[in-house]
């Protein structure tokens, strides 16, 4: 089983940077789809079943952007908006069926260092609204962990390990994500570098398989300032 995380860098559907991506997310055979920074309609070629969380607005955005999209051939239950988290950065959780098992899926966008709600006066302080986000989040994580399988994946703003930014915060990741295995920790193969793009899972999810992919397209295309992620997995017992 597959999944691809990607932040798309609010390209807009009709764009020729998110055609292409799109198409190359096809063509993997992804039985669950995470994207970040990207549109209500981004997904909507691949039929099945999608949600989306509009999330906070950090600067001026259109009226179809959506922080997290999550798209699945099967149908969503138990969908949680997770609004304590969402008033900080997007979010959303709903469980699906993959391999004929029931698996949480998560996806989230947490807030980069300087994030501040537009129009908020005075701004939030360096770091601010991502620790506020994980404060929120880690009770979810801790939750979900005993409950049975999940997988979080989105945009976390951090590579990991830490190579930047703010001790205190990242400490705070790592122990929101206390029980998960960070399948997207060090460099990726294919990238050889590291990602802010994680995924996390916990309970019977088993990674067999990580790999980056390319932000620029075979014809030099820079589709987006994230390269995509590709995790293969299996489901234990």
């Amino acid at each position: 089983m597959r999944l691809v995380n990607w932040n798309i860098e609010r390209n807009d559907p009709a764009s020729p940077k998110a055609a292409s991506l799109i198409a190359e997310i096809g063509a993997l055979s992804p039985d669950i789809i995470c994207l970040t920074e990207a549109w209500e309609g981004s997904l909507e070629a691949f039929g099945g079943y999608v949600l989306a969380a509009q999330g906070v607005a950090w600067s001026r955005q259109a009226t179809g952007e959506r922080k997290v999209v999550l798209w699945s051939p099967h149908p969503w239950a138990d969908i949680d908006p997770m609004e304590q988290a969402a008033a900080f950065g997007g979010s959303v959780s709903a469980c699906t069926q993959i391999g004929g098992r029931n698996v949480r899926i998560v996806g989230i966008c947490i807030p980069y260092h300087m994030a501040s709600p537009l129009g908020q006066v005075p701004k939030a302080r360096v770091w601010e609204q991502h620790e506020r986000f994980l404060e929120v989040l880690m009770p979810y994580l801790h939750r979900w962990r005993q409950d049975g399988p999940v997988i979080v994946m989105g945009d976390f703003n951090r590579r990991m390990p830490r190579t930047y930014g703010s001790l205190r915060s990242y400490k705070m990741l790592e122990q929101a994500f206390e029980g998960y295995e960070i399948a997207t920790r060090g460099k990726l193969p294919g990238i050889e570098a590291q990602t802010v793009d994680h995924v996390a899972v916990a309970g019977a999810v088993r990674v067999t398989g990580v790999a980056g992919r390319s932000a620029v397209s075979p014809e030099g295309l820079v589709r987006s300032d994230h390269f995509g992620v590709v995790v293969d997995f299996e489901l234990r017992g």
